[in-house]
């Protein structure tokens, strides 16, 4: 009679653990997870519209699908690419700032207690959608470079150069994160008797995904060419020559054999030299496409699942994230300015930048998910060893049981989604003034006006599906008039002829005052050339 009271007591203990427990993870799961959750699905329509060439549109869905009042990362990373788009650049500028107050937080974390953000509770227990969203390693680094875009929309080369800096610090503090990332991941593995490891060992996962050659030729997932050769041209227009070589061989570096770029460097010196009153070095960035989707795909992984007889390897279904190669059709080979032909160079691919960064996070989401995977595993059991004795009710117990496990394990499917797929760079010298391009795509050929002025401008255009949008730095048509009005050639400062006769008229009182005549011609011709930087402004919205 004991016995059967006691035996009784063990299952109706087991049911209400089993209740509260599968009970806890369904609630975390829906007030963690459910903003979150299918995230492709969820901005869809926000990315949809973009697609469709209507930014406005785009913006009103997104401020529809975030009602509340705290705002997270993604959303502030959407909408100050939509803003940018619209040529509303303080309005994105704001917007991103934002975003990078957020991405600060996680660098400050990572710096000073990074095992928080390595062992996340909720995503052991429930899916990394319960995790906070700190952005992928590029998504981080990308902030900075589209805030520097920005402040060179509206003529702030030095808050430009900020940004730049700012860039390589993060990059600096990702890269230690990282390292101790796959070190904790390892070390979890080893401890719960995990033997896969790697994305490689995940039978049905589509590894050539994140096996492509040019994925895994990148040294990293936050480092980027296009951010690299920008920093130069920026270090360039500033007049600072030597960072500017520093930013010009990185980019090299990273785009080995790229003609545009290995030029950008031999011809440093000589550009800095020689600055033509009525020639604007120009670097066109071009945009194509947008970042990729992550999607769920939900796989088995054998886990050794503990028993009353031991450990039990049992193959457990895992959701596991997928990221598709992205079409780079849309790329164009050139573009035509006032009738000619120019190149274009390919320097970065957010695709390929995506799924490194997923590659190199695959460690810990593995960790993660097998660890949650056993957790579950040993509730399961328990409720299915003591479901005989609860009859019906146990029987319905263990089944909502395995379908509450299923329902909440997805994958992490949050990405910037609107951010450029591609980015490309031309650069060319062009009279002060106004230029037509011509951008060829899948639609046809796109045509938007610039009007160039200074010694140095960026003009960016980007690609959503019919449409092209302009931004280029701003143009001042004071300085422009000026420039035409100017000689052709800028004219050489004062060379006396070294005579005898000079030499022995010149006194030691004279030869000083020479000396610092020249030190204040000198440092008033470099005090012009920095004012002659006058970026330009421009948006232009589909026409």
């Amino acid at each position: 009679m004991r016995n059967n009271q006691h035996d009784r007591s063990k299952a109706a203990l087991a049911a209400r653990l089993g209740r509260q427990f599968f009970a806890g993870a369904m609630a975390a799961g829906i007030l963690a997870g459910c903003a979150t959750q299918g995230y492709d699905r969820k901005a869809g329509n926000t990315v949809g519209a973009m697609q469709a060439g209507n930014a406005e549109l785009a913006l009103q869905t997104l401020e529809q699908q975030n009602p509340d009042k705290d705002k997270d990362l993604l959303y502030f990373m959407e909408k100050g690419e939509l803003l940018r788009m619209k040529g509303s650049y303080e309005a994105s500028k704001e917007s991103w700032l934002a975003a990078d107050e957020k991405v600060r937080g996680w660098e400050e974390q990572a710096k000073s207690d990074p095992s928080k953000l390595l062992g996340d509770v909720g995503s052991f227990l429930v899916n990394d959608t319960t995790r906070r969203y700190d952005g992928r390693d590029y998504e981080k680094t990308f902030i900075n470079l589209r805030l520097a875009l920005d402040h060179l929309a509206i003529g702030d080369w030095d808050s430009a150069r900020t940004e730049i800096k700012k860039m390589h610090e993060r990059e600096a503090v990702i890269a230690e994160f990282r390292s101790k990332e796959l070190d904790a991941a390892k070390s979890s593995a080893e401890s719960k008797g995990l033997k896969t490891t790697s994305f490689k060992e995940l039978n049905g996962y589509p590894v050539e995904t994140l096996t492509d050659p040019q994925v895994q030729a990148l040294k990293n997932s936050y480092e980027s060419a296009v951010a690299n050769y920008l920093a130069g041209f920026v270090y360039e227009g500033l007049g600072e020559p030597s960072l500017a070589a520093a930013g010009y061989r990185k980019a090299i570096e990273m785009r080995p054999g790229e003609a545009l770029l290995e030029d950008g460097l031999k011809g440093l010196d000589g550009r800095v030299r020689a600055r033509s009153p009525k020639l604007v070095d120009t670097l066109i960035v071009i945009e194509s496409g947008s970042a990729p989707a992550i999607t769920s795909m939900t796989l088995p992984i054998l886990l050794p699942i503990p028993s009353t007889s031991g450990l039990s390897i049992i193959a457990t279904p895992i959701s596991w994230p997928v990221i598709r190669a992205a079409d780079s059709s849309a790329v164009p080979g050139s573009i035509t300015i006032d009738g000619k032909t120019t190149p274009v160079a390919l320097l970065t691919s957010v695709d390929q930048m995506a799924r490194k960064a997923l590659s190199d996070e695959m460690p810990g989401i593995i960790a993660r998910s097998s660890v949650r995977a056993i957790t579950r595993g040993v509730a399961q059991k328990a409720i299915d060893n003591n479901a005989g004795q609860l009859g019906a009710f146990g029987s319905l117990l263990s089944l909502a049981a395995k379908v509450g496990s299923v329902a909440i394990e997805v994958a992490d499917e949050r990405t910037w989604r609107t951010l450029p797929g591609f980015f490309s760079v031309a650069r060319v010298k062009l009279p002060v003034g106004a230029h037509t391009i011509i951008l060829p795509s899948p639609g046809g050929p796109l045509t938007r006006e610039v009007k160039l002025s200074g010694n140095y401008a960026l003009v960016t255009l980007r690609t959503s599906g019919p449409s092209l949008y302009l931004a280029q730095t701003p143009y001042d048509e004071q300085k422009a008039a000026l420039a035409m009005a100017a000689p052709d050639t800028p004219p050489e400062p004062d060379k006396p002829v070294k005579t005898a006769k000079n030499v022995k008229k010149a006194a030691p009182g004279n030869a000083v005052k020479a000396a610092a005549a020249a030190k204040e011609k000198a440092v008033a011709a470099a005090a012009a050339r920095k004012s002659a930087i006058v970026p330009v402004s421009a948006s232009a919205a589909d026409k």
